[in-house]
């Protein structure tokens, strides 16, 4: 989604993956340890965070930003669990069109793992998190960005992506 429709694409490529051995009775993928099997294949997940623009959410009641996922592999790996941590940011200030700008204090975070398949299928995370009890209602020029790692089935390196810098006014 081009930033003037409110979010940032970009790749980062997670190291998803140890070597995986294929059972040769079941055609399925699992974490192998130690030396691999002479039939082992390494497998390689790689996950794309698109951060939407921070907004006013009627339904939350409160200021919120979406992470969109999705993870593709070039193996047998048909999902992965990715942990997403998600940072709103909040700088006093701004305006419509004029976001603030400097380094942002938090307003809400979240801690996320959820199963990703790897066809390519977007998984939404949230910031604050639906159920979150705290809303956030200052106008004022918000941020989200976010920290994620392949958790399983083995652990991947960690990327980081963070989104526009906009005016929020409920």
């Amino acid at each position: 989604m081009p930033a003037a429709l409110g979010g940032v694409r970009r790749r980062v490529v997670l190291a998803a993956a140890t070597l995986l051995a294929l059972s040769a009775a079941s055609g399925t993928a699992s974490a192998s340890s130690g030396a691999p099997a002479p039939a082992a294949v390494d497998d390689v997940a790689v996950c794309t965070a698109q951060i939407d623009n921070p907004h006013f959410s009627n339904g939350a009641g409160s200021v919120i930003f979406k992470a969109r996922m999705s993870c593709t592999t070039n193996g047998n790996v048909p999902s992965v669990n990715l942990r997403v941590r998600g940072v709103l940011g909040y700088v006093p200030g701004g305006s419509p069109g004029h976001p603030a700008q400097g380094p942002p204090g938090t307003a809400a975070t979240s801690d996320q793992t959820q199963t990703v398949p790897t066809n390519g299928q977007q998984v939404t995370y949230y910031t604050p998190v639906p159920d979150d009890p705290k809303k956030i209602t200052a106008s004022g020029t918000y941020v989200g960005s976010v920290t994620f790692q392949i958790v399983a089935p083995a652990v991947g390196t960690v990327g980081r992506e963070q989104g526009n810098y906009v005016y929020v006014q409920r």
